[in-house]
């Protein structure tokens, strides 16, 4: 079964978002710690997408979840202006917290979390696709 749905650039949007997911863990069996991360990972890049897209206009984020045996697919499509979040350079979290730049440790935890991430713009919308393997004990 493959979940896909929307909601606008809004960070009360969130409240949303955990709900899909919560539906989703009692219909794939997945624990909550697994589940928690997933959100996490969604969370992030949503925040993301909220706090630097253009917050002038309300827009449509589209998330699709798609599992396929023990991988699941996360898709997160959005008309915001062009980020690849891909480029970013990775946060040296072994510096003291006072010698650390700001910035890039919500995608520091998509990339712990995820085994893939890829990034496109096609048609005007930034599209991010995370892949991450679910525990095989979730059947």
């Amino acid at each position: 079964m493959d979940v896909s749905f929307q909601i606008t650039n809004d960070l009360a949007e969130l409240n949303t978002l955990q709900a899909h997911l919560e539906d989703l863990q009692s219909v794939w069996l997945l624990p909550p710690k697994t589940v928690a991360e997933i959100n996490l990972v969604l969370e992030e890049i949503i925040a993301n997408i909220i706090a630097h897209g253009d917050c002038a206009k309300q827009h449509p984020i589209t998330i699709t979840l798609e599992r396929e045996g023990q991988e699941l697919t996360m898709t997160v499509a959005d008309e915001g202006p062009s980020f690849d979040p891909t480029i970013c350079a990775t946060p040296d979290v072994t510096l003291p917290l006072q010698d650390r730049k700001s910035g890039g440790l919500g995608l520091h935890l998509v990339r712990t979390f995820c085994q893939c991430c890829s990034y496109t713009r096609k048609n005007d919308m930034n599209i991010l696709t995370l892949k991450r393997i679910i525990p095989k004990e979730c059947r």
